[in-house]
């Protein structure tokens, strides 16, 4: 993405009331113009959350984030942070997104987070998370028990941890996962931009709804109510897929849940769901 077109995309938001950007990849890091677009960012938005794996450190350590602003750490890239790569003299929070899946080494994975947690000297915040790209269904039991191990030894370690779930209701209800926001509505005014300035709908799916630029020249943002109409249109599209699949029968649809986007996902079925699920209306 070029420095212009990423500043035309900022002005653009900015100017239609958003006031937060992620900013991921790939890896952000590796752009050769990344202090230019942190801080292009930074001028256009009130909080820049950097999701980053800090493999190029060099470019990293001359990033300046304000209070309001967070760097994510990718996780398993643990070779790559360190006291430097952490920036620990500067504002901003510092978050370690830990993904927890059904095969994951958890005594090595604890391990690990205990040694950043230790060398960020509480600056550090852990956030485990499911990993949103597989069947969360199909091996439930064990992604609920690497996740409440983790959870409770690094709380017993005095570690800051949250599980930042965002998964639909069948799956947490009647759990003993840990406290977490049970609203999975998926919020229709985010979008995803891709390094060729397509839209999408959300990182679980790869499908273009449609590109920012147009003209002969491609520098013209088409208008935001068009960008709107594409987004709505791909939200209706989802939660048609997510009905039709099992939430039509679910009392809880449309008031706390409506699938988020997993529900939506050919990886998972309705056996999946109705076999491990523990609503009873579902059975």
């Amino acid at each position: 993405m070029s420095l212009d077109k990423f500043e035309l995309i900022c002005s653009y938001f900015h100017d239609n009331g958003f006031d937060k950007i992620a900013i991921m990849g790939g890896e952000p890091t590796i752009h050769p113009q990344f202090s230019e677009m942190m801080f292009t960012a930074q001028t256009y938005f009130e909080c820049v959350y950097l999701f980053t794996n800090a493999i190029q450190s060099n470019r990293l350590l001359a990033y300046h984030p304000r209070e309001k602003d967070s760097i994510i750490y990718n996780f398993h890239f643990t070779k790559y942070i360190n006291e430097k790569s952490l920036l620990l003299d500067e504002s901003g929070e510092r978050l370690l997104d830990v993904i927890v899946d059904y095969n994951s080494p958890v005594e090595e994975m604890l391990t690990d987070i205990l040694t950043i947690t230790k060398i960020a000297k509480n600056r550090t915040k852990v956030q485990l998370v499911l990993n949103n790209s597989s069947n969360i269904f199909k091996h439930k039991d064990l992604i609920v028990s690497n996740i409440n191990s983790l959870y409770k030894r690094l709380r017993n370690n005095d570690v800051k941890v949250s599980f930042e779930c965002a998964a639909p209701l069948c799956f947490t209800f009647g759990t003993d996962l840990p406290e977490h926001n049970h609203n999975t509505i998926c919020p229709q005014e985010a979008v995803l931009i891709d390094g060729s300035y397509n839209v999408r709908f959300c990182n679980l799916y790869s499908s273009t709804l449609v590109n920012l630029f147009t003209g002969a020249s491609q520098d013209t943002i088409i208008p935001f109510q068009i960008l709107r109409n594409y987004v709505t249109m791909e939200s209706f599209r989802n939660k048609s897929l997510c009905l039709d699949k099992i939430c039509k029968d679910c009392l809880y649809y449309g008031s706390v849940c409506n699938g988020k986007c997993h529900i939506g996902q050919e990886i998972i079925n309705r056996e999946d769901i109705v076999e491990h699920t523990l609503i009873p209306w579902l059975k």
